[in-house]
């Protein structure tokens, strides 16, 4: 089972999008993937989800003997479960739940402990990371295997990345880790912005991903509609794309 955590601290990145439209593309691929939706905002799980279930990723951090496994449920589309993909969806209130956990000794183990017990029933686990450093992204950190970190082409596009950096190596206390950079939400247009952010990563050339995700209205058009961009528009720059990302991962 490999552990993918998609973070970024920063807000509107396209952690969501991704994390959603990865997942559907490696459960097309024959892979057995759950996507966890560690976000209290649960924008993947409404695209899965019809409805919040009983059970929630709230039930693992509020409760120590909780079964993982209850919180598991099929991902829906068009009425109809997605082969091979499953999801933990969030809601709301995890955001309280979180708050109770933060002091609790190991609190960034929860989320590890309670995947180790199904790592035998998954080849990929996708994490979707809140857009904070708080205790829920601490135990998306402390699961993963290797983190998808997006980076969009904007003038701030790499604030909070170091400070990133830095809290997964304290987290992950020194180890080596794992890391790439997914450049998101490209519009040819912005040439001068373009070429800077392609500067700035440059120290970072062997972790930036080759597949770049183009700006692009059937990827906002299906985030409406709560579909992933390869159903709704299965020829669109959004779902080729996605399914060049899909292939660079598994491939790497």
């Amino acid at each position: 089972m490999k552990v993918i955590t998609v973070i970024n601290q920063k807000g509107g990145v396209g952690k969501s999008t991704i994390s959603v439209n990865l997942s559907y593309g490696l459960s097309m691929r024959s892979k057995r993937v759950l996507l966890v939706d560690l976000d209290p905002q649960a924008h993947s799980t409404v695209i899965y989800m019809d409805s919040v279930p009983i059970h929630t990723i709230t039930d693992i951090f509020h409760n120590r003997s909780f079964d993982i496994k209850q919180a598991i449920h099929p991902a829906m589309t068009n009425e109809k479960e997605v082969e091979s993909l499953k999801i933990i969806p969030s809601t709301i209130r995890l955001a309280s739940s979180a708050e109770q956990v933060a002091s609790r000794v190991h609190r960034e183990k929860i989320l590890y402990k309670a995947l180790q017990t199904i790592k035998n029933d998954y080849d990929y686990v996708v994490i979707d990371c809140p857009p904070t450093l708080g205790v829920l992204a601490v135990n998306g950190i402390y699961a993963a295997d290797t983190f998808l970190i997006p980076i969009t082409y904007s003038k701030y596009a790499l604030d909070g990345v170091s400070d990133l950096f830095s809290a997964i190596d304290e987290i992950k206390e020194g180890e080596a880790f794992d890391f790439k950079i997914i450049k998101n939400i490209y519009d040819k247009r912005t040439t001068q912005t373009n070429q800077y952010i392609d500067s700035q990563l440059e120290s970072f050339d062997s972790n930036v991903l080759k597949t770049i995700i183009r700006k692009s209205e059937s990827i906002n058009q299906a985030v409406i509609v709560e579909k992933p961009v390869c159903l709704f528009d299965p020829k669109g720059n959004g779902a080729q794309d996605f399914e060049a990302l899909t292939e660079e991962l598994i491939d790497g």
